[in-house]
């Protein structure tokens, strides 16, 4: 159950900034086909509302981790401290989608460079940003679009 939970995580971080935290159910943080893939029609409503709250639970300890850090994670080919959990901040003026290698300038001096190929074309000005750990790199979701990709901090 905890593997479940940890994907679950993953797929419900950015959805859960969007939703009222305090009101947010399982329909509207995780899809129903993705529900039923990880047996969470099965639980009952009790375990769904614990569920909720746990996913918050974590997200805001998450938040929290990646705002008290001062420190994040190192430009390639340096060392330093450990980066925080998660990185809340806006893209410092257009963004046109992914390109293969995209790089971001966030508002918060960050500098990143898209790792994973995807393309997809979407126009913003200055969306919002999570940038979060996901196995031994890190994944950028942008606020509009759907996918998060792989990212490297350049700066």
């Amino acid at each position: 159950m905890l593997w479940k939970i940890r994907l679950l995580f993953i797929a419900a971080l950015f959805t859960i900034a969007g939703a009222a935290s305090a009101q947010a159910t399982l329909d509207q943080l995780v899809p129903a086909n993705r529900q039923k893939q990880l047996g969470f029609d099965k639980l009952s409503p009790q375990q769904r509302a614990e569920l909720v709250k746990l996913l918050q639970d974590v997200y805001q300890i998450g938040v929290q981790e990646g705002k008290k850090g001062a420190a994040v994670s190192q430009p390639r080919g340096t060392t330093g401290a450990t980066a925080p959990a998660v990185i809340e901040t806006q893209i410092d003026g257009d963004f046109e989608g992914w390109e293969g290698e995209t790089i971001v300038k966030l508002m918060n001096g960050q500098i990143w460079q898209q790792t994973e190929y995807h393309y997809h074309y979407h126009y913003a000005f200055m969306p919002k940003v999570l940038i979060y750990r996901s196995g031994g790199g890190y994944k950028m979701k942008v606020d509009g679009v759907e996918k998060a990709v792989g990212v490297e901090r350049l700066r």
